[in-house]
């Protein structure tokens, strides 16, 4: 079975592991800011914890909306590149940093407008929600530049270079510890 799968094993499955298995590292990263901030705050206490629990999960819904700056520019970065226009690619990826900058900035105003009615919906009470109001407020600030390091990654991946995001994505989440 597997000479089977040796002979029918291209350059281009090689190419594809090439990129796949950092961008799947780098994937990994942002659940692993939260598991070690679980894994500190968790020794505070049990508020503190449901605090980062309720803050963490309005976060990560902003990320996940706002993930079409990685994807979105990946795909305008290579198609363009695939075209031969590496003027317009690099064109491309300045404005999709642009836009997540001002978006971001956006994000992060409206979010500390509207901290304490999001923390209320998601059903924060007592001390959990005072955690949480603090927690989230703080975050607000990493916003822009987390919606930049979308769009940064989504034109490096464009370029295909997937080990640079993977490498950024362990030494930040180091940092986070």
């Amino acid at each position: 079975m597997l000479n089977a799968l040796r002979s029918r094993w291209t350059d281009t499955d090689s190419e594809i592991l090439r990129l796949a298995f950092p961008a799947l590292g780098a994937l990994t990263a942002e659940p692993l800011y939260v598991l070690a901030d679980t894994a500190v705050v968790g020794h505070l206490g049990t508020p503190q914890l449901g605090g980062l629990a309720l803050a963490s999960s309005l976060i990560l819904i902003a990320f996940a909306v706002f993930i079409f700056l990685a994807y979105g520019t990946t795909a305008a970065v290579a198609r363009l590149l695939g075209a031969g226009k590496h003027r317009e690619a690099a064109h491309q990826a300045v404005q999709s940093i642009w836009l997540a900058a001002l978006v971001g900035a956006v994000i992060a105003v409206v979010g500390l407008l509207v901290a304490e009615p999001l923390v209320e919906l998601m059903g924060g009470e007592g001390a959990v929600r005072t955690y949480a109001l603090t927690y989230f407020r703080i975050s607000m600030a990493g916003i822009p530049p987390m919606l930049v390091g979308l769009a940064g990654v989504g034109y490096l991946r464009g370029l295909q270079d997937t080990k640079r995001p993977f490498i950024v994505a362990i030494v930040t989440a180091l940092l986070n510890l």
